[in-house]
């Protein structure tokens, strides 16, 4: 998938329907294969020009009172349960995954603001099931992790030094693009541990301030350095600091948009997680959590007329 770029979509629309979807099948974004669920013989692949992509998948065999079986080219697809043409689904997912702005992409695709938004919280939503999913832990023997919580949300009336919003836990490898981010109800002992058990690997080196959940960590088999940041930045004995992960928290609150994310704030963290971790062939590798969601290729089968 080399070279992709808002241009490339473009052609492929020019070229037609077929080789659009000819284009999405050799990439995995649409099944290549279609077996029946009546006679488990391949199902073929048809011209209909009745049909909104011009093609469907269907069996002709027939036997005593059962009729032809046929699908759709989107079934179990990023694409199935949109009434856009392919391209525009493709070129909204490209130019979110370049940062376009909402108003570009409506522009350029030619759709209204609510469904570009609606497809940029399906494309937070992506990233949000693989790292769920399949995220490994951080860290390792002598492998340092900061770790800090910081509060999303606004200050009272705008003044003053209450803030009302969402706690949010994370971790920051060093020396790597690796990091999470873990929306939680409070900062107790109990929730913060689960969470470091079940993302950052044991004999690791975690940094972090002197909040007191954190005095249990030394005899859970971590190595813990503290840093008490009413005194100073950087612990001057052991050299601790946790200035990559206070970067971090900067770096996302600056990436939100300036409306309230409200639930939606695990998504936002995830799309950051992402493009974190995936700042080249950004398109191929979003298209590549596609394909975890949306196996297309397994044996899916028809559905009768």
């Amino acid at each position: 998938m080399e070279g992709i770029n808002s241009e490339f979509i473009y052609d492929l629309r020019r070229m037609g329907s077929l080789n659009m979807i000819q284009w999405c099948q050799k990439v995995g974004l649409l099944a290549s294969r279609r077996v029946c669920n009546v006679c488990q013989k391949e199902m073929k692949f048809i011209e209909r020009k009745d049909k909104k992509d011009g093609f469907e998948w269907i069996c002709r065999e027939r036997t005593v009172n059962i009729h032809c079986v046929k699908m759709s080219v989107r079934k179990d697809s990023w694409f199935e349960h949109s009434h856009m043409e392919i391209w525009k689904v493709l070129l909204i997912t490209y130019m979110w995954v370049m940062e376009a702005r909402v108003d570009h992409i409506c522009l350029d695709v030619g759709v209204n603001e609510s469904t570009v938004t609606d497809w940029m919280s399906f494309c937070r939503e992506v990233c949000f099931v693989v790292f769920e999913n399949e995220s490994e832990p951080l860290g390792g023997e002598g492998v340092v992790v900061e770790i800090y919580e910081s509060k999303f949300g606004k200050r009272k009336y705008n003044r003053g030094k209450r803030v009302e919003g969402k706690w949010v836990f994370g971790g920051v490898e060093r020396g790597s693009s690796r990091c999470f981010f873990k929306v939680v109800e409070c900062r107790s002992k109990d929730i913060l541990l689960d969470i470091i058990k079940n993302y950052i690997k044991p004999k690791s080196i975690l940094i972090s301030d002197c909040w007191k959940a954190y005095d249990c960590l030394k005899d859970e088999g971590f190595t813990h350095l503290k840093v008490n940041h009413s005194i100073t930045f950087k612990d001057p004995e052991s050299g601790a600091h946790t200035n990559s992960i206070e970067g971090t928290w900067s770096a996302i609150k600056r990436s939100f948009p300036r409306h309230k994310v409200n639930n939606a704030l695990i998504y936002y963290l995830c799309e950051y997680v992402w493009r974190r971790q995936f700042r080249t062939e950004k398109f191929n590798n979003f298209c590549t959590f596609i394909k975890k969601i949306y196996d297309v290729n397994k044996e899916v089968v028809g559905s009768k007329k």
